[in-house]
């Protein structure tokens, strides 16, 4: 565990009233219903239900009022359950050379297309190696305390472990980094539950050779921190 701070937030509270669909969640706060803005699309049932204590960056204008950023999980930790604050958090610790198995290598694009998918990242590596990048959000925690990934049938993630097998085949590194963003998780594995054939494909792929990573941070007291970027996973 590092424990590094990687990024500082002024946040607000909201308590969550009923999620509406998959972008806006209907919440209360200071005796004000208000609406909020998801970009997770993942049910999260067990994180935004009635109840929940949620985090949000507010903004103006539109229709929501702000962006739910995290879902308080104790009295002083949160789940971080926005995509683009986790991928910006994990762009943040590779940067700063905290993510050992990325060492040396950075980012050459963003967003290629490859075999039909977009996949997040084109990467160079010393000597001008090339390779491909995925990163997923994992913040469904099990009831023995992993964070998973789906939490519903995943078409476009399986088309993206298809594309990174090819990859691999082709000689390119190919790369999976899940994001476990839950403070109370304490190792990473594929929900086979959910998902079965996402599942066997990434137990496939990775004898391929493609890369599988989970790194773990969460929020505490308005803080991002990393808590290792290595988590332990099991293929199931």
């Amino acid at each position: 565990m590092t424990g590094e701070v990687l990024g500082s937030f002024r946040f607000e509270e909201a308590v969550a009233l009923r999620r509406l669909n998959r972008f806006v969640v209907e919440a209360e706060a200071g005796g004000c219903v208000l609406l909020l803005h998801i970009r997770n699309t993942g049910r999260l049932l067990d994180l935004v239900y009635p109840g929940a204590r949620l985090f949000f960056e507010p903004r103006s204008g539109g229709r929501t009022r702000g962006v739910i950023i995290g879902v308080a999980v104790d009295d002083e930790r949160a789940a971080l359950i926005d995509p683009l604050t986790q991928v910006r958090m994990f762009e943040e610790a590779w940067r700063r050379g905290l993510v050992g198995w990325l060492k040396g290598w950075r980012v050459a694009g963003r967003e290629p297309l490859y075999r039909g998918s977009r996949i997040d990242y084109l990467l160079e590596g010393p000597g001008g190696e090339r390779g491909l990048m995925e990163a997923k959000s994992a913040v469904y925690l099990s009831e023995r305390g992993e964070c998973m990934y789906p939490d519903t049938v995943s078409e476009r993630g399986r088309r993206h472990v298809d594309a990174l097998a090819a990859a691999r085949r082709e000689g390119l590194r190919a790369v999976i980094t899940f994001i476990s963003a839950h403070p109370l998780c304490t190792s990473f594995r594929p929900c086979c539950e959910v998902d079965p054939v996402l599942c066997d494909k990434l137990r496939r792929a990775s004898m391929l050779g493609v890369e599988i990573w989970a790194v773990k941070m969460h929020l505490e007291g308005g803080e991002a921190l990393l808590d290792t970027a290595e988590l332990p996973i099991a293929l199931g």
